[in-house]
């Protein structure tokens, strides 16, 4: 067979075209401060909450959002939630449908002190009523959160918070969980607590009127050395009382059941992070940690345990939210990432992960953010979407170089492999063709508001540079990596409209170029 030139070997392939929708949006919205905390999709729309701030008539109103966005990621109607004098927040929000066609959410509301919040809306968005609900120890002891909410077979509503519960020690929290019915009338209350802090994170309900728990035992917020964090997972039954209970084991540092999810054959699966503590000095420490997820079997005991840790080599985060996969093929998890070791600037960003369902690692797909300034992407919530894909939403947050920083909203979407561009996970082929190629993906060409692009090689590299120039050759923007296997995201919202070229080099020599159009 003739072999073809060295030089013509080295070429990019134009990104095949696709029919499953993703993207990857940040939105304005025109509010100064903005970030989505649940996701609710359907097989037309994503019904999505958040939190906004809001200048308007002069006064600083901090509020909730209700977003309906079609399966494009475009909005198609916004309704907020504000006053003056009061706050809505759904930092941990988790929307739910309601049998009658509404939808419920959970936050808090602060004016003089903290309350937790149930909030109902109709099949439009419109609030319909708002329920407050103090700490039980109130006046004495005010704090509480919100940390989940559930929908029961009569309508009923279970709402699980944590609490500042004893009074001598601010520190030291129970788990409070709430009924209410579908009018939002406080039905019954039942506290879970101890010696050690306990906080409470993830729920779920049984078909026979019990709840599963998830939470963490520990003294992180007591001590500054010697922490102790366990996993902490129990059952009640329909009265309130404790049926069974894991806890990870002694002596190692396991965070809160962030979220948990049931696995085909009866178990369960939790998300977490495994902690490392690292002495800062004499008399303090710091706690790492790296994600991880865990499965109880049917019996409630431990069957397998993954600690992912991928190609990053700085401390991690845990685990935010797990969903199982709509073809039963394993499990999706999704978190935050760090990386500041294989390249001269810091890579903030995101990543999906899979596994099997015994627990073998399948997948990673990172998606790394570079910008002028440090950009810190930050998940809330991970849904299965009906296509079979997954949908994610939060923020990011620029960091300027003056220090301040600013919030965006963020929705990512991506296919049943955890692409944003489709066929990320094929390995790259050519027939006929003897040595590597390079194929240099952008998706979707025109770009709006983001320029996702990935290098799909086999080759290996200690450095790379990607390079970004204008139509008059001038150098925009150039990002150093050596992980060549992640989606790169750099905002282009600010940038003139017009022609870029994307060029990747490889120590030092272009390899390859491919033409963008922002727009």
């Amino acid at each position: 067979m003739k072999k073809l030139p060295f030089l013509l070997l080295w070429f990019c392939l134009a990104a095949p075209a696709y029919s499953q929708t993703t993207f990857n949006h940040q939105y304005n919205f025109d509010f100064p401060f903005k970030v989505l905390t649940s996701v609710l999709p359907t097989d037309s729309c994503y019904y999505v909450t958040g939190i906004i701030t809001d200048t308007t008539g002069g006064s600083y109103k901090i509020g909730n959002i209700f977003i309906k966005f079609d399966l494009q990621g475009e909005v198609e109607f916004l309704k907020t939630l504000t006053a003056s004098g009061k706050f809505y927040e759904t930092w941990l929000g988790d929307l739910i449908r309601t049998s009658d066609g509404g939808f419920v959410d959970i936050g808090l509301a602060k004016d003089s002190t903290i309350k937790g919040l149930v909030l109902k809306y109709d099949n439009v968005g419109d609030t319909l009523f708002t329920k407050e609900f103090f700490n039980p120890y109130y006046p004495n002891a005010s704090f509480l959160f919100t940390a989940a909410i559930k929908a029961g077979p009569e309508g009923n509503l279970w709402v699980l918070s944590g609490l500042d519960a004893d009074l001598t020690d601010a520190h030291n929290g129970d788990i409070y969980l709430l009924e209410f019915d579908s009018l939002g009338t406080l039905l019954q209350t039942f506290t879970y607590g101890g010696p050690q802090n306990q906080i409470p994170r993830s729920m779920l309900l049984e078909s026979d009127g019990g709840i599963i728990i998830g939470a963490n035992k520990s003294n992180t917020s007591m001590v500054r050395q010697n922490f102790v964090s366990r996993t902490h997972i129990f059952n009640i039954d329909s009265l309130g009382e404790v049926q069974w209970e894991y806890i990870t084991p002694q002596g190692q540092l396991f965070d809160r059941a962030r979220d948990i999810v049931r696995a085909p054959d009866g178990g369960l699966i939790v998300a977490t992070g495994k902690g490392i503590e690292h002495d800062i000095n004499g008399a303090s420490s710091r706690l790492f940690w790296f994600p991880y997820i865990f499965k109880l079997n049917a019996a409630h005991e431990f069957e397998w345990g993954i600690e992912l840790r991928g190609t990053r080599q700085s401390e991690g985060f845990s685990v935010k939210k797990v969903v199982s996969a709509s073809d039963k093929s394993g499990f999706v998890g999704v978190g935050r990432i760090g990386e500041d070791v294989s390249t001269g600037e810091e890579v903030l960003g995101s990543w999906l992960i899979k596994v099997s369902p015994q627990g073998d690692s399948l997948w990673a797909r990172y998606y790394s953010f570079f910008d002028g300034v440090k950009t810190t992407p930050e998940p809330f919530d991970l849904k299965n979407t009906p296509d079979g894909g997954y949908v994610v939403v939060g923020q990011t947050h620029p960091r300027q170089p003056d220090g301040s920083t600013t919030q965006q909203a963020w929705m990512l979407k991506v296919d049943e492999h955890g692409c944003l561009i489709p066929g990320c996970h094929l390995l790259n082929s050519a027939e006929g063709v003897e040595s590597e190629q390079i194929e240099l993906v952008i998706y979707p060409n025109p770009a709006r508001d983001y320029l996702n692009f990935q290098l799909r090689s086999t080759n290996t590299v200690k450095e790379a540079v990607f390079r970004i120039i204008d139509s008059k050759g001038k150098v925009v923007r150039e990002c150093r990596t050596s992980n060549l296997s992640d989606t790169y995201i750099i905002p282009v919202t600010e940038w003139p409209n017009g022609v870029y070229f994307l060029q990747y080099l490889e120590e030092g020599k272009l390899r390859c170029s491919d033409k963008f159009i922002k727009q």
